[in-house]
């Protein structure tokens, strides 16, 4: 009993050394105790880089338009292949018209009818316009018939629209191609019943070559490019359009050149964003409305520009915009910078607010806090000895 008395604090003592022993790491822990948090950071560097106004948005059909049929009845024939190319004036449908000839056939002879008709009350006006000179008949006579005589006749061009009517509904039974372009799929088949002006489209004729980019831009944006295209940043050609290039959603670039225009521009409302249009031709139908993409502006090259990721700034509020960075004293601090063009889709030039030298933190902005100390992880080393030990 008196050797396990004796053994007890000697454990104890032998375990708290070695916990001692367990945090003299001096490059993960201050002399305090504790963790010290991993943070990446670039350093701040200057470089030239070529300036780019970039753009986004979606491609739209140069004309679309929806067929409908302007009579109601049975398709009969569905003449077109969906997916192919279509002409103006070409037949897409046939409509059942042996109703629409019928109406025509009956409203021939009520024209006939109203001719015959006419021509009675025509004879007796004229006899009773020899008749009046001699007092044969008297005036109320002869205006009766004059009377019949133009009710005859008005009722002669009513039956002449009627039959022009049924003539042009029996045209519609044939529903006809209004512009050239690609048609789509056909939302009635053979033997659907369509109705006249009826909400769903029977089919939609687009035309994309050239195509359409609509693209958004903001008011001070808009500004500051027209600003550059007086000083001759921007060149436009003879159309005051502007050359650019597009981008699909997976970073490759359309091979066909596009322009972009900066007249008759309007402002929307709703997100107080300026609505652009770049045109593109588009004769092997790689572009497809509904597309989303990218449009680059070149606007030249800036000389000795501060560049930094994306990832590193951090919006304060609406308009400030700041980046966190570590100090001499590896601990935290925070810089308000002022951002110039976007360069590409992960980096931004900067202004104002940082220097060369100055180690801006990319990652665990969510974690750290100011002044608090951290290890610092040069990211651009840390790559360069990735691609090393990858070759």
């Amino acid at each position: 009993m008196k050797n396990l008395l004796r053994t007890v604090p000697l454990c104890l003592a032998m375990l708290a050394s070695g916990l001692a022993g367990c945090g003299e790491d001096a490059n993960n822990q201050p002399q305090g105790g504790g963790f010290l948090l991993p943070v990446k950071f670039v350093p701040v560097k200057t470089q030239d880089v070529t300036v780019e106004l970039n753009l986004t948005g979606r491609t739209s059909a140069l004309m679309e338009s929806e067929v409908r049929p302007q009579v109601s009845g049975i398709i009969l024939k569905r003449l077109f292949t969906e997916g192919s190319e279509v002409k103006k004036g070409q037949q897409l449908y046939q409509i059942d018209p042996s109703t629409y000839e019928a109406s025509l056939a009956a409203a021939k002879a009520d024209l006939a009818k109203a001719e015959a008709a006419a021509y009675s009350v025509k004879v007796r006006a004229e006899r009773y316009t020899e008749l009046l000179k001699t007092k044969a008949v008297s005036q109320q006579d002869y205006d009766d018939a004059m009377a019949n005589r133009k009710s005859a006749e008005a009722q002669i061009l009513a039956a002449k629209a009627a039959v022009r009517t049924a003539e042009i509904n029996l045209a519609y039974t044939k529903v006809y191609a209004p512009i050239s372009g690609t048609v789509g799929k056909s939302a009635f088949t053979e033997g659907a019943l369509v109705t006249a002006n009826q909400p769903n489209a029977l089919c939609t004729i687009q035309q994309f070559d050239p195509i359409y980019v609509d693209v958004g831009e903001s008011v001070s944006d808009l500004l500051l490019t027209r600003k550059e295209i007086e000083a001759g940043i921007i060149h436009l050609n003879k159309d005051n359009k502007a050359e650019v290039t597009l981008v699909f959603e997976n970073g490759d670039e359309y091979s066909e050149p596009a322009t972009l225009e900066f007249t008759g521009v309007s402002v929307d409302q709703t997100t107080g964003m300026v609505n652009l249009r770049a045109t593109a031709p588009n004769k092997d139908r790689v572009l497809l409305p509904g597309m989303f993409m990218r449009v680059k502006l070149p606007k030249g090259q800036m000389k000795n520009a501060l560049v930094i990721p994306l990832v590193a700034v951090v919006r304060a509020n609406r308009s400030d915009k700041f980046v966190y960075v570590i100090d001499k004293e590896n601990k935290i601090g925070q810089k308000f910078i002022q951002l110039g063009p976007q360069i590409g889709l992960s980096s931004v030039v900067v202004n104002s607010g940082l220097e060369p030298g100055d180690r801006v933190v990319i990652a665990n902005t969510q974690k750290i806090q100011l002044g608090m100390p951290v290890t610092p992880v040069d990211s651009t080393q840390q790559d360069q000895s990735q691609e090393q030990g990858a070759k």
